[in-house]
C-alpha cells in the first residue's frame, strides 16, 4: 500500500485491508460519478464505515479526493515509469512494452488506473487542476520514452514513419482501453490460467498484425 506522509496519518495508522477497502470504493464512487456526482455516503457504506470516520481520516470529500489524485499519481509513478526501460529501437516494440507494463499494473490495482485515466471526466476539472502539472510530467516521460530514437527504416516504404506511429499509437489505444474497460466490468478474470493464456494469444495475435500491416517484410 502507497503511502502518504503527512496529511492522512490517521487513515495509514489503518491496517492495509481497511486502507484498501476505504481507497476502492472512494476510487469506484469517483471514477463511476466524477467530483460533484459522487457520494461521501456512498462511499462510507462501501467501505463498511461510518460517514463520520470517514471526515475523521480526509477531513472532506475534496480532500478525500485530492489523497486519491496523489495516490494514483505515485501508483502510475511506481508501476509505469520505474519498469519503464526500453532496450530496443523498434517503435512496435516499445509500444508493446508499454501494453505489458500496464497490464500489470491493471493486475495489480485495476481502479487505480481506471481513476488515473479519469481525472479529465467532466466535472473533475476544478478538482484536479492542481496536479496537471504532474500528471503532464508523467505522460510527457512516457511519450519522450517512446518516441526518442526511433528506427523508422523497418517501416514500410510506401507510409510515412511519423504517420504509421500515429496509427500503431491509435490501435494500442484503442486495444487498451477495451481492455480495461473489461477488467473493470470482470471480464477478465487474471486467476484463471486458461483465460490468461487467451488474452496473451489474443494480444499476440494483434501485435503481428500490426507487424504485418506496417513493416517491411523480414528477409
Amino acid at each position: 500500500m502507497i503511502e502518504l506522509s503527512g496529511r492522512f496519518d490517521a487513515f495509514h495508522a489503518l491496517d492495509s485491508d481497511k486502507q484498501k477497502r476505504i481507497i476502492d470504493a472512494a476510487i469506484r464512487e469517483f471514477t463511476d460519478k466524477g467530483f460533484k456526482r459522487a457520494s461521501t455516503n456512498a462511499i462510507a457504506d462501501a467501505a463498511q464505515i461510518g460517514k463520520g470516520m470517514l471526515f475523521y481520516y480526509f477531513g472532506s470529500k475534496e480532500e478525500l479526493f485530492d489523497f486519491l489524485c496523489e495516490y494514483t499519481i505515485e501508483f502510475a509513478k511506481s508501476t509505469y515509469l520505474s519498469r519503464f526501460v526500453f532496450d530496443s529501437d523498434d517503435f512496435l516494440e516499445r509500444c508493446q512494452k508499454l501494453m505489458e507494463i500496464k497490464r500489470r499494473a491493471l493486475e495489480e490495482y485495476p481502479m487505480a488506473i481506471a481513476f488515473f485515466e479519469n481525472f479529465y471526466k467532466e466535472g473533475n476539472e476544478k478538482y484536479f487542476s492542481k496536479y496537471i502539472n504532474d500528471t503532464g510530467a508523467l505522460r510527457e516521460q512516457i511519450i519522450k520514452s517512446i518516441y526518442t530514437n526511433i528506427n523508422y527504416s523497418v517501416f514500410r516504404d510506401d507510409i510515412d514513419g511519423r504517420t504509421i506511429t500515429t496509427y500503431i499509437k491509435w490501435l494500442f489505444n484503442s486495444y487498451q482501453n477495451e481492455l480495461a474497460d473489461r477488467f473493470r466490468r470482470g471480464e477478465v478474470n487474471m486467476s484463471n490460467e486458461a483465460a490468461v493464456a487467451d488474452e496473451w494469444k489474443r494480444y499476440e495475435a494483434f501485435t503481428n498484425d500490426m507487424r504485418k500491416l506496417f513493416y517491411k517484410e523480414a528477409k
